[in-house]
């Protein structure tokens, strides 16, 4: 298995199909619009899409959405606790569209997802913080396998259609913890 970052047109509909269909299968919504745009991964603002690929198959993505002028997805529902972290001098993104296909061997896919993110969070973005937006049924998960935190409490995500939790992942704590399991 390995990671690529999606840069083809082709590569981007492809994770856009995988997402659109994973989450219907929870009932959550996905805008058609919704980030998965070409460009030029890693330059300033850009969100970079991931793919997890077996000989070519999708197995899943993962999108790294860095802060930009136009703000963060998470915004729309947790505006004074982002402004709250900027304000700290924190750099700040998000991780969004997290799909694995329906079959596959979820936990390689979603570790090879993850620690590709974590070197464009850190090496290309060189953000303090990452967040993301979860249903409240999957904050434990969170919380065990990675170490995010609690960064704000249940709301309604108006984009998913669904409740949601904010988390917060401290870039170098994360660092640590996969070089842990790494030496593992």
């Amino acid at each position: 298995m390995c990671t690529v970052v999606a840069v083809h047109p082709e590569q981007l509909q492809a994770a856009h199909q995988l997402v659109r269909r994973r989450y219907a299968w929870r009932g959550y919504h996905v805008a058609l619009s919704d980030d998965f745009d070409a460009g030029t991964p890693g330059s300033e603002g850009q969100p970079v899409t991931l793919l997890a690929q077996d000989h070519g198959k999708l197995l899943g993505t993962l999108t790294v959405r860095p802060d930009s002028p136009n703000g963060l997805l998470a915004e729309e529902s947790y505006r004074s606790e982002i402004e709250r972290l900027r304000r700290e001098g924190r750099r700040v993104g998000e991780l969004v569209k997290l799909a694995v296909e329906e079959g596959v061997d979820w936990k390689a896919a979603l570790d090879a997802l993850v620690q590709s993110a974590y070197l464009v969070m850190y090496l290309i973005h060189a953000l303090t913080d990452v967040l993301i937006e979860v249903n409240p049924r999957h904050v434990r998960f969170y919380q065990r396998v990675f170490g995010f935190v609690v960064a704000a409490g249940e709301c309604m995500c108006a984009r998913a259609g669904a409740p949601s939790v904010l988390m917060q992942l401290d870039i170098a704590q994360f660092g640590r913890r996969l070089e842990l399991s790494a030496a593992a």
